[in-house]
């Protein structure tokens, strides 16, 4: 992918606040988090919470597995997610 491309798609993935809010709580986790975990934490739906991680896990930033009937997710091990990252590093020490 063109570099240009990566930086606009980057910029759709974090331009929505509850993609940017889950990816957020998904970054600051220190293991995986289930759909339910993720949805109470940002104080969304579930229904509106898996719509937010197939997006994002349609454009490979977050990795899903299933435990049980519930899909849980962490934040993928390439380009995309590594530059995502950064973003969210970035804007956690303002």
């Amino acid at each position: 992918m063109k570099k240009e491309l990566e930086d606009v798609l980057v910029m759709r993935i974090m331009g929505n606040t509850n993609r940017l809010n889950i990816l957020r709580i998904i970054y600051n986790a220190s293991t995986d988090l289930c759909v339910n975990q993720i949805s109470d934490l940002a104080n969304i739906s579930q229904s509106l919470t898996s719509h937010q991680l197939a997006y994002l896990s349609a454009h490979g930033v977050v990795e899903g597995h299933r435990m049980g009937q519930t899909m849980c997710y962490v934040l993928a091990n390439n380009a995309l997610a590594h530059k995502i990252r950064r973003i969210l590093t970035i804007l956690s020490e303002e």
